[in-house]
């Protein structure tokens, strides 16, 4: 691997880390003092272990050029964070007698499973800045599936049952236009995918990869076991790795209603795009446990890959196990506390737009005191949640809805008697979508073409990922602050946030009876606030902290600033390459675009003189751009599936090597022909 020399400023060195370095004791957290405290002997504890520099750190880059390509498009390659852990501080940590789990290059931190007695040697260390509980996280299973109602509605795609979610983000004026996610890398962190459901066979999944270790007594005890594995690239139903089959259904569902496709059933919001599936989430009975270094993991992982957006419907306050472990609290949700709300921004400073569903809950008066995490990061994309049927609030005041916010950090209120000194910042959710999604169900079922519907912001963040995907399309120099911008922008709910944030200091704030505050949150407003415009239309302000900027027009989107990029009209070939093939070259890639599904796609390549040399079946296939040769790569796992174009290996149909000239490529699809012409020597 090429090294590569990052200039840095690094106050580093054992002696300057002996003099600056707190006691042992300083470096663990409340929270693990917390546990420690509350545990049996002999409990093993999940830590992270944050490290206070880099020494002598030099760069291997194992990031696809796609990666590095996205990072220049920020005006930015390779930072301080890009830098690896240092061997020598993961050495000795592994000396202290702890089990590395994962070890993060953005936050300098490493996560192990340690006892009471190592975690105090590692505090000892001082190269170790701080220590503190990697969450484990839980919270109901929201997919509580039902058969969808109702007819399906036809349009220039048929989109069966999903017609109502497209159509609610104008995903489908973007669709007709030629935008489908084509050459598009999304990461989804979720729990197991299924991709046999017929909605999914024609999914194009580049990589994926397993981050749970196979579960077992001995191991979920903490004690080493020679029977858990490393990470591999399984990512659907694996015996004995939770307590239950369910084990796929969530990440299958959010998969679908992105990357779906089977006309008349469903058609996800960005068909075309490529899919990294990493799978993080772990059941327990009715329980989903997510660790929170996983996802982080999971994140830095699809950065190497080279992935565009990171979408992810998991994040949760709860922690597992309430006995050894505290909850994150409100006031924490300020996206500077909570590891993967830490892990979300640097990914997103390096280009990746990062999405996250902003959570549910039920019969709670006070919603605006449930905002997740990662959803509560600066960065983040957090999507909340509206009924299709009336585009309203999903109230969670009776039954399930859309938690709100706004994010801890966004809101100061003067104490009753002082000067009213309340100021905005920052509003969670940035958008809302769809809360009630059509997806491929399969439950404990051997039917896989059933399509089933629930509530909740998972599915309203992965409707919206895809619509990402389309808008970073037709826009391939826009980076992750173009794509909110234009989400926001374009947002039904735009004009009333632009009032808020023009007049926050209009808004007279007091503290009392009347409305009822919770004692733990007795700076914030539970009640709303009003404003009357120059008409005398009343509005109301709650709804900033309800569905923030609101429900994004896909085409407004589209035409925040002018599409760079405007797919062809009808089928063609692209441009081949290499052009002309020289020695040494196996053959000759030849990307095409599909303006419709095509069913019979064939390429054949004829001599001037007329006579066919070769034919290149490829069968059906669906609308979208087929590029060709993917970018090469350098991963831990390798990299299958995609949309790989044509590809001409310079033989004729008897295998025999064609000679040097010039000779025609025909692409046929049924719907029209493309010619191209290019040229081998030999």
């Amino acid at each position: 691997m090429k090294t590569v020399k990052i200039q840095v400023v690094v106050l580093s060195g054992l002696f300057a880390l002996l003099l600056q370095s707190p006691a042992p004791a300083q470096k663990i957290s409340p929270s693990l003092q917390q546990a420690l405290s509350r545990g049996a002997k002999g409990t093993k504890y999940i830590c992270w272990v944050t490290l206070a520099d880099k020494p002598g750190a030099g760069y291997k880059s194992i990031l696809e050029k796609r990666s590095l390509d996205r990072r220049q498009k920020l005006g930015r390659t390779l930072s301080y964070g890009d830098l690896p852990v240092s061997g020598k501080y993961i050495e000795a940590i592994k000396k202290s007698g702890t089990r590395i789990r994962v070890i993060s290059p953005w936050l300098n931190a490493v996560s192990v499973m340690a006892g009471a007695d190592q975690i105090a040697k590692l505090a000892e260390l001082p190269y170790v800045a701080r220590l503190d509980l990697v969450a484990r996280f839980r919270a109901e299973d929201e997919l509580k599936t039902a058969k969808p109602a109702g007819s399906k509605s036809l349009s220039a795609l048929d989109y069966g049952y999903a017609d109502g979610q497209i159509k609610l983000l104008n995903i489908n004026d973007l669709h007709a236009k030629g935008y489908t996610g084509s050459g598009i890398r999304i990461l989804i962190i979720d729990t197991g995918f299924d991709r046999q459901h017929e909605a999914l066979l024609r999914t194009s999944v580049v990589a994926e990869r397993d981050f749970q270790r196979m579960v077992h007594p001995r191991d979920q005890n903490g004690d080493e076991d020679t029977l858990a594995l490393r990470p591999d690239s399984i990512t659907s139903f694996e015996q004995d790795q939770d307590s239950t089959r369910q084990q796929t259904n969530h990440g299958t569902g959010m998969l679908s209603i992105i990357g779906g496709y089977k006309s008349g059933s469903l058609i996800g919001s960005a068909y075309n795009a490529d899919f990294v599936l990493a799978k993080t989430e772990k059941l327990t009975g009715s329980d989903f446990y997510l660790e929170e270094d996983w996802w982080v993991a999971a994140l830095q992982w699809g950065d190497s890959l080279g992935v565009d957006i990171a979408t992810s419907s998991l994040g949760y306050r709860q922690w597992g196990d309430t006995t050894v472990r505290a909850s994150y609290t409100y006031g924490q949700m300020n996206g500077d506390v909570a590891f993967c709300s830490r892990a979300a921004d640097s990914a997103v400073s390096r280009g990746i737009v990062v999405l996250n569903s902003n959570g549910n809950t039920s019969n709670n008066t006070r919603p605006d005191t449930c905002l997740i995490a990662p959803a509560d990061g600066d960065s983040v994309i957090a999507v909340g949640g509206v009924r299709p049927t009336d585009r309203l609030w999903a109230n969670p005041s009776v039954g399930n809805g859309a938690s709100t916010g706004p994010a801890a950090d966004s809101i100061k209120i003067q104490r009753f008697g002082g000067s009213d000194s309340l100021f905005i910042r920052r509003i969670k959710p940035d958008i809302a979508s769809a809360w009630q999604t059509y997806f491929a169900n399969n439950k404990d079922t051997v039917n896989y073409s059933e399509i089933v519907t629930s509530p909740g912001t998972s599915g309203a963040c992965a409707l919206t990922a895809g619509l990402c995907a389309l808008l970073l399309e037709a826009h391939p120099t826009w980076g992750p602050k173009q794509v909110m911008d234009a989400l926001k922008h374009s947002g039904s709910n735009k004009a009333t946030m632009e009032t808020f944030l023009a007049h926050p200091e209009s808004l007279s704030t007091e503290l009392g009876i009347d409305p009822n505050y919770n004692p733990g949150f007795d700076s914030i407003a539970t009640g709303h606030k009003y404003y009357i415009d120059n008409t005398g239309t009343i509005h109301d302000f709650y709804d900033v902290y309800r569905i923030g900027w609101g429900i994004p027009d896909g085409l407004a989107a589209l035409n925040y600033t002018a599409p760079e990029v405007a797919p062809p009209e009808s089928d063609q070939l692209l441009d081949p390459y290499p052009n002309p093939a020289k020695p040494g070259d196996a053959g000759i890639y030849l990307p095409y675009f599909l303006a419709r599904d095509s069913y019979n796609i064939t390429i054949r390549i004829y001599t001037l003189d007329g006579r066919m040399l070769r034919q290149m079946d490829y069968g059906t296939q669906l609308a979208g751009e087929y590029p060709g040769q993917r970018q090469p790569r350098q991963s831990l796992l390798p990299i299958t599936g995609g949309r790989p174009g044509g590809y001409w290996d310079m033989k004729d149909d008897k295998g025999q090597p064609a000679p040097s000239g010039l000779y025609l490529v025909i692409l046929s699809t049924g719907w029209n022909q493309s010619v191209k012409k290019v040229v081998v020597v030999r």
